[in-house]
């Protein structure tokens, strides 16, 4: 009788650390994914918007009769553009800046344009 009540006791008990096992578990596996998850839609979001202000900066210097876009390389974090790449003349490189600064969305701009 003793043996069989010990015997229960253990299966018990092994049974109430599996399922507090199982909800700490499923506990850490929701809160993961709901954090992941708003991250990557606030990421996303962040990618969509300096996509477009790069496009708007490439579009307002491919209007400038000036300037050739093909070696210019533009790339937008959070507002702030990056120009790189090769220009004829001085300038160039700050006409591309000027334009770059009038865009719609930009903060400011970084300009590592080299002269040729």
């Amino acid at each position: 009788m003793l043996i069989i009540n010990i015997q229960k006791t253990k299966i018990i008990f092994v049974t109430y650390i599996r399922r507090i096992f199982l909800r700490v578990l499923l506990i850490f596996f929701f809160s993961t994914a709901m954090g992941c998850w708003n991250h990557l839609g606030q990421d996303s979001n962040v990618s969509d918007e300096n996509e477009r202000i790069a496009a708007t900066v490439k579009v307002a210097i491919a209007q400038e009769s000036t300037l050739n876009v093909a070696p210019i390389n533009i790339k937008a974090r959070k507002g702030v553009v990056t120009l790189g790449g090769f220009v004829e003349n001085e300038t160039q490189r700050k006409q591309a800046e000027e334009v770059a600064k009038n865009a719609k969305g930009v903060q400011s701009v970084i300009n590592k344009i080299q002269i040729k």
